[in-house]
C-alpha cells in the first residue's frame, strides 16, 4: 500500500509527495462533502501522523502535510478503514472532479448531481483506458445551483440546464471561449465525459485548452457525439432553503486544532457534515439562523474568516519556504504582512515559485519568489514575464500601495 513518495507531483493516498515539511497526503472527498465525525478524525490523522496542518485545495482537497515515511503505513490504515482508500495510484490519480458546493441542499439547483459525481468518480478510477489522463486533468459538474462554477477552471466543464424534456447538461471545453456543446441527458453525462476524455488521449496535449487549439472544440465534440448548444440555460430565483456558514481559510490552511474545535462547535448545534469549496472556504449547513449566530461566536477567536471583508480573503499565496522545495521565500508570513493592502476588487497572489500552484490564473498583483526576492507582475500569472524583478518585501508593499492608488483614481500602474 506504501508507495515511494515523488516530488514535484500531485500527491495522494497511494501516491504522496515529498516536500519541505514531510510527505503531502492528499484526500480527495466526493463532492467535497465531509460528515462532521470523518473531518473530527482527519483532524486527528492529521495530529496523529503529520504536522498538524491541513491545506485546502483550490480543488477541494484536503491535505494532510508533515506526515513521515514511518507514519504514512499507519495513516493509510486509518484512511482505508474510513473507506476513502482507492484501489490503485492510477486510478487514484485521475479521479478529479470538481461538484457545486451546495450539491443536494440548494433549491435553485437544476438538479442534484450527488449521485451522477460519484458515478463519474467511479468510471475514472475503474477505466483502465482513462488512467492515461494527465494527473491535472480535471472535470467540473456544476449544479446551476446559487454557487456555480462557471469561474472555475477545468478541462471538462458540464453545466445543468433546465430544457423542455427536463434537467440537462451543456459541455465547455477549456480553450473553448462561450462556446457550449449539447443538451446531454444527466444519465449520459459519464459517457460523454469518457468520450471527451478518450478524444483528448488522441492528442499529444498536457491540458483540454492545448488540445482545443490544436484540433478544434467543434471536431473533439463532434467525437463525443455532441452538437452546438445555443439556447441559454435558465438559472431560477428560488429562495434559500437552508442556511450556511461560511468559513474561510487564511491562504487555504486549517491546524488539525481548529478544525477539530470546529467539529466540536458544530456537533453542538446539530451539524451534520461539511461542504468544501474550491474558493478554500468550508460551508457548514446550519439549520437555522439562530445557529448561525451561536456557531459564528463560538468560532470568532479562532483562526478562522468569518468577516467577508476580511483582506486575507482577497489574497492567494502558497505553502512558501521552508515548507516547499522550490520556494526561497515566506510566502504566507509575507501574504499576511501585505494583505491589509489589498482593497476591495483587487487580488494579490504571491507565490514561491513561477509554477502559480495557489491560483494558476492571472492576479491585479502577482508577487513571485526567486532567490529570496520577488519579482511582479501587472494582470498576470507567474509565469508571465515581470515588469519588476528583485524587489524586497518592502518595494512589493510599496508598488502595491502605487497600484491600489492608481486604480483607486481610475488611472493604470
Amino acid at each position: 500500500m506504501n508507495a515511494p513518495a515523488i516530488k514535484g507531483w500531485c500527491p495522494g493516498v497511494l501516491s504522496p509527495m515529498e516536500s519541505g515539511d514531510g510527505l503531502i497526503v492528499r484526500l480527495k472527498l466526493t463532492g467535497g462533502i465531509v460528515p462532521l465525525d470523518l473531518a473530527g478524525q482527519i483532524a486527528q490523522w492529521s495530529r496523529r501522523w503529520g504536522n498538524g496542518q491541513i491545506d485546502l485545495t483550490g480543488r477541494a482537497n484536503l491535505q494532510l502535510r508533515g506526515v513521515t515515511s514511518e507514519n504514512l503505513p499507519d495513516l493509510q490504515d486509518a484512511i482505508a478503514v474510513a473507506g476513502l482508500l482507492d484501489k490503485d495510484p492510477s486510478g487514484e490519480a485521475v479521479r478529479n472532479v470538481i461538484a457545486s458546493p451546495l450539491a443536494g441542499l440548494d433549491s435553485d439547483a437544476v438538479l442534484d448531481i450527488r449521485p451522477i459525481v460519484a458515478e463519474l468518480e467511479a468510471r475514472l478510477a475503474g477505466d483502465p483506458a482513462l488512467h492515461k489522463l494527465p494527473a491535472k486533468f480535471c472535470i467540473a459538474v456544476d449544479d446551476s445551483g446559487r454557487l456555480g462554477l462557471v469561474d472555475v477552471r477545468a478541462d471538462i466543464g458540464f453545466e445543468a440546464v433546465r430544457t423542455d424534456n427536463g434537467p440537462a447538461f451543456v459541455v465547455r471545453l477549456d480553450g473553448a471561449a462561450d462556446d457550449r456543446f449539447g443538451p446531454i441527458a444527466p444519465e449520459g453525462l459519464v459517457a460523454v465525459a469518457a468520450a471527451l476524455a478518450a478524444s483528448f488521449l488522441t492528442g499529444r496535449a498536457k491540458r483540454m485548452r492545448e488540445h482545443v487549439a490544436r484540433v478544434g472544440a467543434i471536431n473533439i465534440a463532434h467525437d463525443a457525439a455532441l452538437t452546438a448548444f445555443h439556447t441559454s440555460s435558465l438559472r431560477g430565483c428560488a429562495p434559500q432553503d437552508c442556511t450556511v456558514l461560511s468559513v474561510t481559510l487564511a491562504f487555504g490552511r486549517i491546524a488539525a486544532e481548529e478544525l477539530a474545535h470546529l467539529v466540536n462547535c458544530a456537533a453542538e448545534i446539530g451539524v451534520t457534515e461539511l461542504r468544501l469549496t474550491p474558493w478554500r472556504s468550508i460551508l457548514i449547513p446550519l439549520p437555522s439562523i439562530c445557529a448561525v449566530k451561536i456557531l459564528s461566536a463560538a468560532l470568532a477567536e479562532s483562526g478562522l474568516i468569518l468577516d467577508p471583508e476580511d483582506p486575507r480573503r482577497r489574497v492567494a499565496a502558497c505553502v512558501g519556504a521552508p515548507a516547499c522545495l522550490n520556494a526561497t521565500t515566506d510566502v504566507r508570513g509575507d501574504a499576511a504582512r501585505l494583505a491589509a493592502l489589498v482593497d476591495v476588487g483587487t487580488l494579490l497572489h504571491v507565490s514561491g515559485c513561477a509554477k502559480g500552484c495557489a491560483h494558476p490564473r492571472a492576479a491585479t498583483v502577482t508577487l513571485t519568489g526567486r532567490n529570496g526576492s520577488y519579482d511582479l507582475v501587472h494582470n498576470g500569472s507567474p509565469s508571465d514575464s515581470p515588469s519588476l524583478t528583485g524587489l524586497t518585501l518592502d518595494e512589493a508593499a510599496a508598488h502595491l500601495r502605487q497600484i491600489t492608488a492608481d486604480k483607486t483614481q481610475g488611472g493604470t500602474a
